[in-house]
């Protein structure tokens, strides 16, 4: 009976601990971050509808992530820096969240392979082929066409001595990264750190507080009325003082380290309750299958980020969640009968935010997949806040960025489906490797509207930007590339490798992120603009007899 009672009280002692430090975070996850989200997305379906007047076929998102750095801008030179900066971060809250973790709404694309027409093995190793010489090919004459812009320029040096200055000065990050580490405000995890430890620093940090060893009062003999040593024991209290004090630490009682526990695993444990005792229940009694999809999901995205840095070398985290999450959801299908084909159907429903949003409409419920697409372009929006913090550098190193996505641009629209179809590969999928490089948000309409195969191109979009991760810094280097030439680094990933690589270098080298944002930007806009005039669509065509 006793030993009830002390656990029942130690469990309420937990609850007030967890109380206690994580409300803020959890205020931050459960209310402002999707509420910001829902404006993006609001914001973005107004762009779409305007879109929609006319007859170019232009994605909201970026046309909103364009919208927004040019108001940032224009902020900045209206009310000035600082309350600017202060509307930066308010924003930040929704599309911080939202950047860190870009790559796990990038796992529908592979979870929905399965559903892709079948391909015959030749195709399949010329496709194979074509990828990887296109993206080897594409990325060295990405970054020996900047490098000699710079060295042309005379910007490579100045880029590298401003660099060296500013890395001597301050941090080299930007609030997008930073947030992570100083706020607890998100439900999800940093995908560099073990889930749920960087959300919880702060509020462990604030927990330990109250178990550090008071430290040792002054010694008395060395006391005086005044408050200080007498004058000629100064020096022995100063090398009192300074010999190191060993303490033995506090030991943390069961109601702490409980609540230590529960806060370094909040995310795991809150979508496992989710899974456990929501999406199981609803699936099996109802079969709407979006709660389970998408808890199990994001599990499997917290395991693959979890794994040792070894296996992550060849395994990416987005492969990895979406291979497990096909398996599962597939075994979860088979237990109430369902076949693959209608287990991945629920999984992705084609009901976006710009189907929920249109009055007098009726449409399926969402998918899993859905909802990770729908924040996937509130991801791309965000992208304006690190071109906004490096705008002083898009500037400089503009003709560094413009050139080389033109030259680029014009090279896939035009040699990709070529080259394709003239050793065997269909027409369509032929098409859609015109839009390789592109970030998949930009890619699927570029290649609509070339009429190409949209599961082709997004599994090689994908593909782009682990390709890009997993090896694209090693053939940077190979490239002798220099490190600190972060321009070269940010133009050649972002215009390869698309948003997966862009969210690497949020965390390695925000300033090379915000310029492989741009470049991702521009690479599309410039092939989306391409891909909308009959002329130009024609002209592809024809290179696939179509």
């Amino acid at each position: 009976m006793a030993e009830g009672a002390s656990l029942l009280n130690d469990g309420l002692e937990t609850l007030r601990i967890i109380g206690r430090l994580s409300w803020q975070r959890n205020l931050t996850a459960w209310l402002y971050v999707p509420t910001g989200i829902l404006v993006v997305l609001l914001t973005c379906f107004g762009v779409n509808s305007l879109i929609t007047l006319s007859s170019v076929s232009f994605p909201a998102s970026v046309a909103l992530l364009i919208c927004l750095f040019f108001a940032l801008i224009l902020c900045d030179l209206v009310i000035g820096d600082r309350k600017t900066r202060k509307l930066v971060n308010l924003i930040d809250v929704p599309a911080g969240f939202t950047l860190r973790y870009i790559s796990l709404f990038f796992t529908p694309s592979f979870v929905l392979l399965p559903l892709s027409p079948p391909i015959g093995g030749v195709e399949v190793a010329k496709i194979i082929a074509v990828f990887l010489i296109g993206f080897t090919f594409m990325l060295a004459a990405t970054a020996y066409i900047v490098r000699g812009l710079q060295l042309l320029l005379g910007s490579s040096k100045k880029a590298i001595h401003e660099r060296a200055e500013e890395m001597g000065n301050e941090a080299d990050d930007i609030p997008l990264t930073d947030r992570a580490r100083t706020c607890s405000d998100t439900t999800l995890v940093n995908e560099t750190n073990a889930p749920g430890t960087a959300n919880f620093q702060l509020a462990l940090d604030d927990s330990l507080n109250d178990l550090i060893a008071p430290q040792r009062t002054q010694d008395p003999s060395l006391a005086r009325r005044s408050g200080g040593p007498p004058i000629q024991d100064i020096t022995a209290a100063v090398q009192t003082a300074a010999r190191p004090v060993s303490q033995d630490p506090l030991q943390l009682t069961r109601p702490q380290r409980w609540a230590f526990f529960i806060n370094t695993n909040t995310d795991r444990i809150t979508y496992t309750i989710i899974f456990l005792f929501i999406g199981l229940p609803i699936y099996y009694s109802t079969g709407y299958a979006m709660p389970l999809h998408l808890t199990l999901n994001i599990l499997a995205y917290f395991f693959a980020i979890a794994l040792p840095p070894s296996f992550k070398q060849f395994l990416h985290p987005v492969l990895a969640s979406s291979l497990i999450t096909v398996l599962a959801i597939w075994v979860l299908g088979l237990i109430r009968g369902d076949s693959l084909h209608t287990t991945l159907s629920a999984y992705k429903t084609s009901t976006t935010y710009l189907s929920l949003f249109r009055p007098h409409q009726t449409v399926p419920l969402p998918g899993a997949g859905d909802i990770f697409s729908s924040v996937l372009d509130a991801s791309i929006v965000a992208l304006a806040l690190p071109m906004y913090n490096y705008r002083l550098e898009l500037k400089r190193h503009f003709f560094a960025i413009v050139i080389p996505n033109v030259v680029i641009s014009i090279a896939s629209l035009f040699g990709y489906p070529a080259i394709c179809y003239a050793i065997g590969i269909s027409s369509t999928r032929s098409l859609a490797f015109s839009a390789r490089s592109l970030t998949l948000a930009l890619a699927i309409p570029a290649v609509d509207n070339l009429g190409g195969d949209g599961n082709t191109v997004a599994a090689i979009a994908i593909m782009s930007g682990i390709l890009g991760v997993l090896i694209g810094p090693w053939m940077l280097k190979k490239l002798r590339i220099p490190e600190d030439d972060y321009v070269t680094r940010g133009v050649t990933l972002g215009g390869n490798s698309s948003a997966i690589a862009t969210a690497l270098l949020l965390v390695s080298d925000p300033r090379a992120a915000a310029l492989s944002s741009l470049s991702m930007s521009l690479f599309g806009i410039i092939t989306l603009t391409l891909t909308s005039l009959p002329p130009i669509v024609e002209a592809v065509q024809s290179l696939v007899n179509l």
